[in-house]
């Protein structure tokens, strides 16, 4: 019974590793797929547009020019996956910069119960942010790559630790 999720969680931290091998092909692989997804998800406004026409004329331009945009988009993101991922790098160098600075101030100014850790997750988060908008956009290359990698690794670790407490659990009561 905890075998299986076991050997999964094992080959999925084992495909992260090798995700991390290859972060430029990773990266390119990944904003391939946010390109599709946008480009599916326009199509899907538009059609709501279409469908929602008779009902509000208001709704459907919301729909329809948001569909479009994200079409457009999604299209250009898939075309020109280099800017893609430059623009997608430069977005998450914003939000961990916007994040740690949030972290670090109400830390600061509330001191709640263990505010300690959460200031240093505010300035690793700083750190992050203006190490990568520093490199930009030569950090197109690896962060987005690095980032897939490591969410597939630590997926696979974390299904490892759960079928083995599944065990543990399954020995206890069979006890």
């Amino acid at each position: 019974m905890w075998g299986g999720p076991f050997i999964l969680g094992l080959l999925t931290a084992i495909a992260g590793v090798v995700l991390l091998g290859g972060t430029f092909f990773t990266s390119m692989v990944t904003i391939f797929f946010v390109g599709m997804m946008l480009v599916v998800g326009g199509v899907l406004e538009i059609a709501a547009a279409i469908r929602s026409r008779n009902e509000s004329r208001s709704a459907f331009w919301s729909f329809m020019l948001g569909g479009v945009l994200t079409t457009v988009v999604g299209i250009l993101t898939v075309m020109y996956p280099a800017a893609g991922l430059a623009s997608l790098t430069l977005l998450i160098a914003g939000y961990f910069f916007a994040s740690g600075l949030f972290h670090v101030i109400t830390a600061v100014m509330d001191r709640y119960f263990q505010w300690g850790w959460d200031l240093a997750y505010g300035l690793i988060s700083l750190v992050l942010g203006l190490s990568v908008m520093a490199r930009w956009p030569t950090s197109s290359v690896w962060l987005v790559g690095t980032m897939v990698g490591l969410a597939v690794f630590f997926r696979g670790i974390s299904m490892m630790s759960g079928s083995l407490i599944l065990r543990r659990g399954l020995r206890h009561v069979e006890a």
